[in-house]
Formats: structure tokens, sequence, C-alpha cells
């Protein structure tokens, strides 16, 4: 069997022959070729000492040692105006401690692909191909099994040996539509514990990837089957403290079919493919157990909700500005739940998260309502956009940086120094201009931040008290 190997790849192989191996590709470049599916990441591996291609360095190819002495390397390529990065490992047998820990204790170099194989973590993805397309096999399951849809360990301690990999079994079944071999998901069941010794920031870019596997290969219904697969293999509360509280947590018929957890699920399955978004949707109703046990009433998950998001984003070392966003969507995902608030109150809404974050919250809101099982319709998000839409068609500024005047606009026309009363008058200036887009000029938003700040300070509202009045 043969795969069409790129040109610059070919090339790679070309420069590699100085180095006295065969270079060959090997995993995901060679699976989704077979697949017919588009090609990311290049890995490629031969029985050739790092040293060894560390030394062939020319001005069209450079080569990055790796920490760790694992026999890798990053080789950069660059062919005119393009460059391709390709990360090269030589063979090697792996050894791992106690507690499924991702990265080897120690590394065995070998010149036998077959137990190179064996130190891959599914078969479908210890295929490889030599520089002439030709597919090698070396656990004589991997062909079989890309043939069935199936997600197959190497060996038995696969997941013993890496605990990450049980996320990364979710994460190709869910992204290529495949099924997982009853083996392999029982020892991922047995070993999910040992998802605790894996670093929080690989089992955030993991999760973050189960969280828009549908994005990859354009799979419908893979976000919902990768939380499903979590929750059976007993993963999800060790990524996500907290969420399974609500597995059996039961909610008004009234308006949801699900309890929390389904709901949590169903609902980020439907989201919008944001991550913002879809974490949000996972994470929106999450605090309603604790709400009810606190207060004895879910008033108050909102707040509580924001507050456990912020917790879940910050332990998985996501950035301060992704978990800040999602804990305000979070916190906000009950306004006009009901649909009856007033133009007014969607324009503060608006003024409040900005345009973006704001249809952030329109995604939400209708991905509540689909992930409910009731089959409303999210007539508040309707009308939202709606809103949003006038404001734009008459050339209101959405977002403060089109507002026509700026803090030091302000602080040079009613001689103020910098500080929050600054901060608080642009706040109301913007507000203003929604409400009133014809006003967004630089003369009418400085009349009306005097007035203001007149309101403010008790001052007189003679022009002549401000220095550079209109």
């Amino acid at each position: 069997m043969n795969i069409h190997m790129d040109e610059h790849l070919l090339q790679l192989g070309h420069w590699f022959e100085a180095a006295g191996g065969g270079l060959l590709a090997v995993g995901g470049l060679v699976r989704n070729k077979l697949l017919g599916l588009p090609t990311a990441d290049t890995d490629v591996c031969a029985p050739v000492p790092v040293e060894r291609v560390m030394a062939i360095q020319t001005d069209e190819y450079a080569v990055v040692p790796q920490p760790f002495g694992l026999g890798t390397v990053v080789i950069i390529q660059r062919l005119g105006k393009a460059e391709h990065t390709y990360e090269y490992t030589e063979f090697r047998r792996d050894s791992y401690g106690r507690g499924g820990i991702h990265r080897p204790r120690e590394v065995q170099f070998t010149d036998d692909i077959a137990v190179d194989a064996l130190r891959r973590d599914f078969t479908v993805n210890a295929l490889y191909a030599d520089m002439r397309g030709e597919v090698q096999d070396p656990t004589g399951r991997g062909l079989k099994d890309l043939q069935a849809k199936t997600i197959r360990m190497t060996h038995p301690q696969t997941m013993v040996e890496d605990a990450l990999r049980i996320l990364r079994m979710v994460r190709f079944a869910c992204e290529l539509g495949f099924e997982i071999e009853e083996d392999t998901f029982a020892a991922a069941k047995d070993n999910a514990h040992n998802l605790d010794n894996i670093s929080a920031e690989r089992l955030r870019d993991e999760f973050f990837k189960i969280l828009m596997a549908d994005v990859q290969y354009g799979r419908t219904g893979a976000v919902y089957r990768g939380l499903d697969l979590l929750r059976q293999l007993g993963a999800i509360g060790r990524i996500v403290p907290g969420i399974a509280e609500g597995e059996d947590f039961a909610q008004s018929p009234k308006y949801h079919k699900y309890p929390v957890m389904e709901h949590l699920f169903r609902t980020c399955g439907a989201a919008a493919p944001d991550l913002r978004v879809r974490l949000a949707a996972l994470l929106h109703d999450i605090a309603k157990p604790a709400s009810l046990k606190q207060d004895g009433n879910m008033y108050d998950h909102p707040k509580m909700g924001a507050e456990a998001a912020l917790a879940v984003l910050q332990n998985l070392r996501a950035s301060k500005a992704l978990a800040d966003d999602v804990a305000q969507l979070v916190a906000c995902h009950m306004f006009d739940l009901d649909n009856s608030a007033g133009r007014k109150a969607v324009v503060r809404m608006i003024t409040k998260l900005g345009r973006e974050q704001f249809l952030r919250l329109c995604m939400l809101r209708e991905a509540d309502f689909a992930g409910s099982g009731m089959g409303e319709e999210p007539k508040s998000a309707t009308k939202w956009r709606a809103v949003l839409r006038e404001l734009e068609e008459q050339g209101a500024p959405i977002e403060r940086s089109k507002l026509a005047i700026n803090g030091d606009d302000i602080m040079r026309e009613l001689n103020i120094p910098p500080g929050k009363t600054v901060g608080e008058l642009l706040k109301k200036a913007h507000a203003h201009a929604l409400k009133k887009p014809s006003q967004n000029n630089y003369k009418s938003l400085v009349r009306y931040a005097k007035m203001v700040y007149t309101d403010m300070t008790g001052e007189s509202r003679h022009p002549e008290t401000y220095r550079g009045s209109n």
C-alpha cells in the first residue's frame, strides 16, 4: 500500500540521506493520508542518532535539539518562502515509572522498527511510510484497524504507561468517528485515576481539543460524544472538578428534560465552535447543586458558577483572558431568560460585554435552549441580535475604540488627572453614544462628559469652569 509523499517531505528525505539512514514518516500524516483527510503535524523517524542529524545542518535546514535526552530534535526546513517543521525521533524503546506519568523515565535506542512501533499509543498511529510512499505496519494491526475504524492500544501497558493517552484516545475516536476497542476502553477506565499525575497544561491542551473535536474534520456530534466518553471512563470529574455532582441532579421538568450534567454536555455539544462559548456552555450550571445546598434554592448559581468556572480554568492553567471571559459569560447566562428585557437593558449588556463577548452570550443562550431538550426557541437571543444589528446599522460605537473621544480627551477637556473617574466618564459616554448614536462626535460627548462630571462632583455647570470647553 502506498501514499503520496509531498514534495517538501521528499526534499527532507534527500537531505536526510547524508545522515546515513532512510527517513520514515509516522503517525498522523500516514494515517490521515490513508483516510483521505488533511494533514498538519509531520512526525518523522529513523534508526539514526540525533547527533548525526545535528551534524548535517545547512542553510536550508536547521536542527533544534530538544531537552530530556529522548532522541528527539525539531527540523526546520526552508524552501524558498515556505517553511516546514518536523519532529524527528530516533527509533527507541520507552520505560515509564509508576503512576502513568506522561514522560518516559528512560529510553533505549534501537534499529528495530517493530520495537519503535510498540512505544506508540494506538495501532492506527503506528503506521510508517518511506519516501517512496510505501506504508509499513509493524504491529500487524494498524491497517486492519484503520479499515475497521477502530482505536486499539499497541500493547497491554499502553494506558498504564501514560495516562494522557486516555484523553488522546477519546479525541481520536471523536475526531475520526472511530470506535474504541473493548480491551483498550477497559484499560483506559482502569487507569483514569492516573490523570491526576498528568500536568495541568497537558490535560488542558487535550481537553480543549476534545471540546473542538468536531472542527478538526467536520465530525457532527463529536463534542458531546467526547464528553460522554469521559463520563463513562470516570475521567470528567478529574478534569472538571465538581461537574460530576450534577450527574443525577434533576431539574424542573418545565424547563429541562435532563439532569444538570447531561444538560451541560448537550449544551456544550450544541454550542457554536468558539472555545469560550463551549467552556461557558459546559460550566454555566455547574454550581446548581452547590447553590441549592447552600441557600435552599439556585438563585445564586450564576455567580457561584462564575467562581467555579474561574477555579476550573485556573487549575487547568488557562490564560487569564480566557478564564475571565468564560466566567463573565457564566455570570451573565441568566440575563433576560424570560425575554422580558427591554431595548435599554439589552444595550446596557452590549455596553458591558462589548460586541464579541455579547455575541458569545447570544450563542450561549441558543446552546442553552438546545441543550434543555425542550425544543423551545431562544427568542431572547433573537431579540438581542436584532438590537445589536440595529445599533450597527445606526453607526453606534459598539466597541469602546469606536468612541469619538478617549481618556486623554476627557483629561484635557475637563482638566482632571488620570484615575478611576476618567474610566467612569468614558464608560458613561460610551453608554450614552450607544443609546444615541448621533451623539458619537467629539463635541457632543465632551459636553455630555462635562455634565456627568458636574453631577458626580457637584461643580458648577458654567462652561468657563472647564479648560478648553467647546
